[in-house]
């Protein structure tokens, strides 16, 4: 009998995972129970172990659930249009045959049983109690930690959904009902509160779960729950019915997490991400609170589908392809200060995507069309990944899941809703996060005055918040959940494309964008040296310069090329009256369901 959630053997997972030399000599093969294997610290990690190997699939974090189900927004989208599968999804445009949803329902649900497979088992294991304790307590924590995290990113795709507590048993019902967010929610939040304590601070690893990760994603979920959501069947945009109360949640964990001094931010903006691309931890600030940990040829695709892009055909010698699958617009570009300095680790002007220039920079075309966020840069891993690797896809570099910017940023976010207004701590988590982006000569205007201005009431610091969270974390994938909590997903893409447009019209909004940018290459011939990204020169020539037309002298022909074969592609199948981001559940899952699911999220 098939069923709509997948029973992943317990017993395979060990014989996979684990050797079992050791245990054999004891146990026969016929006597290897669930039960068993939490007998001693060693079997137990290796099953919570096998949790965390989940993450790593193509269909979680390693492809799909990382990238394509967090598409479209008005930073990150897909570039291809609408191909029946992940593509289509990203674009709102999927239905219930599409692929992939299938395939990322029963990741998600294969996870959350090895997860409720030790958190049944541990609490009445030997290791509970005794020498062992601490250990076991810390592999729980960890266990609950990473089932929420599931339950939350199916949230964040279906909505309502089956929310199973208990491993799997026979004589179980399995044909599950939805269950409705908010107790899903609710329930979760509780849990992780509960598990705080079992689980220490970081101090070894940004690689497994611990206290800063679990209060980060408490105040993660706690924000999603107050925050607004499309509800199933009503079809209603409403917040969780104890909105208020889950910000003072929030609140209380990212204002734990910054008191206890455990976690700070990286002076050097660009040093997280290569820091990530040489396959290293920082362990000094411990800014990146929780990472999904790839294999360096076998998965992650960090710099290779998401990130600038690197020529193809044929392979770039020296550092290797990269598709960029993930695009961003120039309008991204050109809203950050131009003094900002997280704007060239974000975003560029060039990329190494030609064939005639291979391993050297080039400026993007004048369509506009070639940006991307360029966080994630083959030229940035260490070591390379160019020669006789150049056509491998896995890079194995890390998904830093959370980091501590989104701490600060949460908090100050929650102080100004719960304060009707910015307290002087949320100007300060705010200004914090700033000073980081700004040489400090430039404090006085870009930090302080800029924070002032944008302290007079409630309305303009929270929408300063939406903007420092694009500025922050663009490229990182963040930024679908957030406006969807915002109830701002559709607005901030009508927003994009109108200013994009702009942008070609020489609209006066965007007078600091070049007509004709000059540039040149370096001594070292690989690098370019622009001499006016955000400043408008006249045509003449400039020695040693070579001129090129910039987007607002875009023809009319080639403005006409761009909206009708690429900016209708993003958000394509996305209606802003109806909010219709959720998900169709696959149709072979309700199929297997035996009547107890349907698509009633479906608009």
């Amino acid at each position: 009998m098939k069923k709509y959630i997948q029973i992943l053997v317990f017993a395979l997972i060990i014989c996979i995972n684990v050797s079992c030399d050791d245990y054999l000599e004891t146990k026969s093969n016929s006597t290897f129970t669930e039960q068993s294997s939490f007998e001693n610290l060693d079997f137990a990690t290796k099953a919570v172990n096998g949790i965390y190997s989940y993450f790593t699939s193509t269909y979680s974090y390693g492809t799909n659930l990382g990238i394509y189900y967090r598409c479209d927004n008005d930073i990150e989208w897909v570039q291809s249009a609408n191909n029946g599968s992940s593509n289509s999804l990203s674009h709102y445009a999927g239905n219930d045959g599409t692929g992939t949803l299938s395939n990322v329902w029963t990741s998600l649900y294969q996870t959350i049983e090895q997860a409720n497979i030790c958190i049944d088992h541990l609490p009445v294991s030997p290791i509970w109690e005794g020498s062992y304790a601490d250990k076991a307590h810390i592999l729980y924590g960890e266990a609950v930690t990473l089932r929420a995290l599931c339950y939350y990113e199916l949230i964040n795709i279906w909505g309502d959904v089956p929310f199973k507590i208990k491993s799997s048993q026979a004589g179980d019902n399995f044909y599950l009902p939805k269950t409705d967010r908010d107790s899903i929610y609710e329930y979760l939040i509780e849990d992780l509160k509960n598990v705080e304590e079992y689980v220490p601070w970081m101090s070894t690893t940004s690689e497994r779960v611990r206290k800063g990760f679990v209060k980060g994603l408490r105040a993660r979920m706690a924000l999603s729950y107050a925050g607004y959501s499309l509800r199933n069947k009503t079809f209603e945009t409403r917040r969780g019915r104890y909105w208020q109360d889950y910000y003072v949640i929030a609140n209380q964990e990212c204002r734990e997490i910054m008191e206890s001094g455990k976690h700070q931010l990286n002076p050097s903006f660009e040093n997280i991400f290569k820091t990530l691309q040489s396959y290293s931890q920082d362990l000094t600030y411990k800014e990146v609170l929780y990472e999904v940990a790839y294999g360096r040829l076998y998965n992650g695709v960090l710099g290779m589908t998401i990130g600038m892009a690197f020529c193809a055909n044929p392979v770039d010698p020296k550092y290797g392809r990269a598709t960029s699958a993930i695009r961003t617009s120039p309008t991204y570009y050109y809203s950050f200060d131009s003094k900002d300095n997280r704007r060239n680790v974000s975003v560029e002007l060039y990329n190494y995507g030609s064939a005639t220039y291979l391993s050297k920079q080039v400026l993007i075309s004048n369509n506009g069309i070639g940006f991307s966020p360029c966080k994630w840069r083959k030229s940035w891993i260490n070591p390379s990944m160019g020669g006789s690797l150049g056509s491998v896809s896995n890079t194995g570099v890390n998904w830093p899941f959370m980091r501590y910017a989104d701490i600060v940023l949460m908090f100050a976010e929650t102080e100004n809703e719960i304060n009707n207004g910015p307290t002087q701590a949320a100007k300060d988590a705010l200004s914090a996060v700033r000073k980081r982006a700004f040489a400090q000569t430039a404090w006085a205007t870009k930090v302080t005055n800029y924070v002032d201005s944008v302290s007079q009431d409630k309305n303009k610091f929270f929408n300063a918040i939406v903007d420092e969270r694009a500025w922050e974390f663009g490229g990182e994938m963040l930024r679908k959940y957030d406006l969807v909590r915002w109830n701002l997903l559709g607005t901030k893409i009508r927003e994009m494309k109108e200013n994009w447009m702009k942008i070609y019209s020489s609209d006066p909004k965007y007078a600091n964008v070049p007509t004709y940018i000059f540039w040149k290459y370096k001594e070292d011939g690989e690098t370019l040296d622009i001499l006016n990204p955000d400043y408008r020169l006249p045509s003449t020539a400039i020695t040693g310069y070579t001129r090129s037309n910039w987007l607002p002298l875009l023809s009319a022909a080639g403005i006409t090329s761009v909206v009708n074969n690429y900016m209708n592609i993003i958000a394509n199948g996305y209606n802003e009256t109806k909010n219709n981001y959720l998900y169709p559940i696959a149709a072979t899952t309700i199929t297997d369901s035996n009547g107890m699911l349907s698509n009633d999220q479906i608009p």
